[in-house]
């Protein structure tokens, strides 16, 4: 725990676990009413793309620090180890960039087939009526 590295690292981790485990509890399990998912929800979704942005910057900051401790004296002749790893790092921005493009489009959000609905993430029907209704 002495880089930036390491710090971001164990934050994305720590926060990525809190993520999951309130995402069990919001959505797969049965606990919270349909407000208080649907109110959450916004909350979830901000924090994962949250989450893979700190991910991303994590990763480069990973990259950057071996550059820096394993090739420093070669970095600035273009090191084939340099090279791959810039590329790399290039490749992970672009990635991260494609990936928040797609999330925030509405056009590329999931519409819901009526048979799904019954089992969406807001669970109306199993914690408001008690037994799910069929068409």
């Amino acid at each position: 725990m002495y880089s930036l590295h390491s710090w971001c690292g164990m934050g994305t981790l720590i926060l990525f676990c809190l993520q999951w485990v309130l995402g069990l509890l919001f959505f797969l399990f049965p606990v919270a009413s349909s407000w208080l998912r649907a109110t959450y929800l916004p909350i979830h979704v901000f924090c994962g793309l949250s989450l893979l942005v700190m991910a991303i910057g994590t990763s480069l900051l990973g990259i950057t620090e071996k550059l820096l401790f394993g090739i420093m004296s070669t970095y600035s002749q273009f090191a084939p180890e340099g090279v791959l790893a810039n590329i790399l790092g290039i490749l992970l921005v672009l990635y991260g960039v494609a990936l928040v493009y797609l999330i925030t489009r509405e056009e590329y959000r999931h519409i819901s087939n009526p048979e799904e609905e019954s089992l969406s993430v807001h669970f109306k029907n199993l914690t408001e009526s008690g037994l799910p209704t069929t068409p």
